[in-house]
């Protein structure tokens, strides 16, 4: 279960994200720039930080592996189902 988890916590830092934007009307560019700088960082930042101390046991290399993995699957649900399927983001 411990190795399943970078991969749910990336899909709900995904969902989290993509409902953020969402709510802001598709983008971030009515909030100040911090803001918009700083909640996203933190929506990544959260689930990396949670697989890899789900992951700690099994050793710092394949935690860390684990920390990137969950960042890199999350950026593609965000990326892949937000602004491609959903439309939202710049532009």
């Amino acid at each position: 279960m411990r190795l399943i988890a970078p991969l749910l916590l990336a899909a709900v830092g995904a969902a989290i994200l993509v409902a953020i934007v969402e709510n802001a009307g598709g983008d971030l560019s009515g909030w100040p720039e911090w803001q918009a700088i700083a909640v996203p960082a933190a929506a990544f930042l959260v689930p990396a930080l949670l697989s890899v101390a789900a992951v700690r046991a099994h050793g710092a290399i394949e935690a860390v592996s684990w920390g990137i993995a969950c960042a890199a699957v999350q950026f593609a649900l965000v990326v892949g189902v937000g602004f491609t399927l959903l439309g939202y983001g710049p532009g």
